[in-house]
């Protein structure tokens, strides 16, 4: 039975990939990046993770992590990006003399 998960904990995620579930989506929003994760079973891994009951081979959470990561940063990159409000004309403070 295909199960789905939404989250922004990249741990949580982290071990339900490790379980076997895949990424179907990732929405930035706010400075966080939320996954829904799907895959066999992905809810009851979910609640053994809540339970503390989770057992995962470290060396592929590891992996796994770095994975997510790579993700967030891809994410947020284009919010972090944007112009909030800037003065789109304001030099760079480096290019600034200050003599």
């Amino acid at each position: 039975m295909m199960n789905a998960i939404e989250t922004t904990d990249i741990y949580r995620g982290a071990y339900l990939l490790c379980c076997g579930g895949r990424v179907t989506e990732a929405h930035a929003a706010r400075g966080q990046v939320r996954f829904v994760i799907e895959g066999e079973s992905c809810i009851e891994h979910d609640t053994r993770y809540r339970l503390g009951h989770a057992l995962v081979n470290p060396v592929q959470l590891r992996e796994t992590l770095n994975l997510l990561r790579d993700l967030v940063f891809k994410k947020l990159r284009p919010e972090m990006e944007k112009p909030h409000g800037q003065n789109p004309h304001r030099r760079d403070r480096a290019a600034q003399n200050f003599g």
